[in-house]
């Protein structure tokens, strides 16, 4: 079911369509005793676009929804800010050591980020994304998962190297993951080894 805004978006979008609007017509379509912070909601959500002072256009929705997925791919970032312990892990970490060159454990509707944690964290990273706008859910739990979602891995200990600016398990931790599986990395093996046996952990 959508939520408020997002049917609000629906009947504002059939109202103006690509047309601009000014405050003044979205009170005339939609009464509301606060109509300035619904507009600045829905602008902060993506739905409106701010053309000048007071005035807006609505997003188009084939451009929402390319938005949702371009914001779902600035999400590694997200967790550098919480100011905890963390190391990206499992297949994240493959992808990270690989330079983005192999991704997998992921299909066309769902993007895991595997990040290993400190488990008496474990609460104070999910009020953390939830904060931030992001959905993380503990690898035990069990849901409908869509989008970028990271998956919180709680450990007794975190260990973290940093490659390309990210924090992410030692190069060894993530070629032995990938040895577990040869069949689904025998492309990536040699690549880890190789970035091990320099150093690279």
């Amino acid at each position: 079911m959508p939520n408020e805004y997002t049917e609000l978006y629906a009947w504002t979008h059939g109202a103006f369509g690509d047309k601009e609007f000014s405050t003044a017509d979205f009170r005339e379509n939609f009464p509301s005793p606060h109509p300035k912070k619904v507009l600045s909601d829905l602008q902060r959500l993506g739905y409106l676009r701010r053309e000048s002072r007071g005035r807006y256009r609505v997003v188009r929705p084939a451009e929402w929804l390319d938005s949702i997925i371009e914001r779902g791919d600035r999400s590694l970032d997200i967790a550098e800010s919480a100011g905890l312990p963390y190391a990206y892990s499992h297949e994240t970490a493959i992808t990270i050591w690989t330079d983005g060159g192999y991704w997998t454990g992921f299909t066309r509707g769902f993007r895991p980020l595997h990040m290993e944690v400190l488990k008496k964290e474990t609460n104070a990273w999910l009020e953390y994304f939830k904060r931030s706008g992001a959905r993380a859910i503990t690898d035990r739990d069990r849901r409908t998962l869509f989008g970028v979602v990271h998956v919180l891995h709680p450990v007794v200990r975190v260990r973290a190297s940093r490659h390309r600016g990210a924090r992410v398990v030692p190069i060894t931790d993530a070629l032995a993951l990938a040895e577990t599986s040869p069949y689904l990395y025998e492309r990536v093996i040699p690549i880890l080894r190789r970035k091990a046996a320099r150093g690279r952990a």
